[in-house]
């Protein structure tokens, strides 16, 4: 039998959703999915759902009058989704995507302005359901098999919550609800870089191409919205534009515990991003992100050696954050910072035979300790194609010996900026 503290809960979020009062009922909501009613667990649930259809002729079923029910009905097959779901869910069975996928399903008459408090909830619990769904089952997982089973339940709800987003995205197109667009286009992204599905965000970022867009959205989602547009940038190697969403995140993150947490997850980012604009990390930071002292440091330094041992160090973390492509091109940058402490020690000179970087190649390369002239010339030609030097390299015919010919006007420039990867 259902317990009489259930069965208040669930009148009180029907009354709440009677009565037009969302945010109280969506409270309620947030408590059953973050399982502080437990009780909930132990519902009959035949009993439970006839009871909320008025099926039955309990006390507290006629309490709600037939007239509220029939102006209301959505509501109620809402609850009833949201109960399966959640039953299922904490079972860890394999069924639960198809509660899942009905769940979500009936929120599309949802989709109306004087709603939008419970579509906003739902579609922002999309992830966290998404990911809690995947560790109950991983959790209640024994053998090989049920493991394997997780990877492919998982799978399967990437593919759901996706066409939720699409589905859920064109009715907010046809009914011309702008202030929803944005946080659909962000959900998209959140699943996508979680699943390492990079190649499909190129779509999503599109958004604020939109008349005033991010003016009209609510400032959480223009927040969320510059911190992934701001991730997207960095596999362009777009350093400064990429640099610019991160540090605006960074600004807007309000003095909150929550805020902190925010500004700790843009500053993984915004750290390496910064170093090819010249900007490196204060020791307040690096006490921080230990992660990125020796990085830094050999970076600065110039010193291939130790940029390498870094990333060895710490690849797991790199591939973590999908960052480890952008430590390979730390690497360029380390170069370009090498060759500007050897014209340093030549005294700025505008000629400087490349033997001097061959040594300073061999001292600081972590397994190349006799780097050729052939090779010292490819690294330095591909320095100055990425606009790193300004310089050339010629071949002195006297002495059959390559030099580089440097300008005479800051060659090294002081922020390297952007790397042109394609011209």
């Amino acid at each position: 039998m259902i317990t009489k503290q259930s069965e208040n809960i669930l009148l009180i979020i029907l009354r709440c959703f009677r009565e037009g009062k969302c945010l109280e009922a969506i409270s309620y909501i947030k408590r059953i999915f973050s399982g502080k009613e437990q009780n909930l667990l132990g519902l009959d649930l035949e009993q439970t759902l006839k009871q909320l259809r008025l099926e039955n002729d309990s006390l507290g079923c006629k309490k709600l009058n037939e007239n509220a029910r029939q102006s209301h009905p959505g509501w109620v097959e809402l609850l009833c989704s949201l109960l399966q779901y959640y039953r299922e869910r904490e079972r860890g069975n394999a069924q639960v995507i198809e509660h899942f996928e009905n769940l979500f399903k009936n929120t599309k008459w949802l989709l109306d302005e004087q709603r939008h408090e419970i579509y906003q909830f739902l579609c922002k619990q999309v992830v966290t359901e998404q990911c809690k769904i995947v560790q109950i089952m991983k959790r209640k997982a024994n053998d090989p098999e049920a493991i394997k089973q997780v990877t492919d339940v998982q799978d399967k709800l990437e593919n759901k919550s996706l066409q939720i987003f699409n589905e859920m995205g064109r009715e907010v197109n046809n009914k011309n609800m702008q202030k929803f667009k944005l946080l659909n286009a962000n959900q998209q992204m959140k699943i996508y870089f979680k699943a390492f599905k990079f190649d499909s965000l190129a779509g999503c970022d599109k958004v604020e191409i939109e008349s005033n867009l991010l003016l009209t959205s609510p400032k959480q989602d223009q927040i969320t919205y510059h911190y992934y547009k701001g991730r997207i940038l960095i596999f362009d190697s777009k350093f400064y534009e990429a640099s610019q969403h991160l540090t605006q995140v960074l600004q807007e993150c309000p003095r909150t515990q929550k805020g902190l947490s925010c500004a700790t997850q843009v500053l993984k980012y915004l750290i390496p991003v910064n170093m090819f604009i010249g900007r490196y990390p204060n020791k307040e930071l690096i006490d921080q992100f230990k992660e990125y002292e020796l990085l830094c440091k050999s970076v600065r330094q110039g010193n291939i050696s130790g940029l390498q041992q870094a990333i060895d160090k710490y690849r797991s973390i790199w591939i973590k954050r999908s960052l480890l492509i952008l430590m390979d091109q730390l690497k360029i940058l380390c170069y370009r910072n090498l060759c500007r402490k050897v014209w340093l020690i030549n005294d700025q000179a505008n000629k400087i035979r490349l033997e001097q970087f061959q040594k300073a190649f061999r001292l600081s390369h972590p397994t190349n300790k006799n780097p050729s002239i052939s090779e010292v010339c490819c690294i330095i030609a591909n320095l100055i194609y990425l606009e790193l030097i300004k310089a050339n390299i010629y071949l002195n015919d006297e002495k059959n010996l390559y030099a580089i010919s440097l300008s005479p006007q800051q060659p090294f420039k002081e922020k390297p900026g952007e790397i042109k990867w394609q011209k």
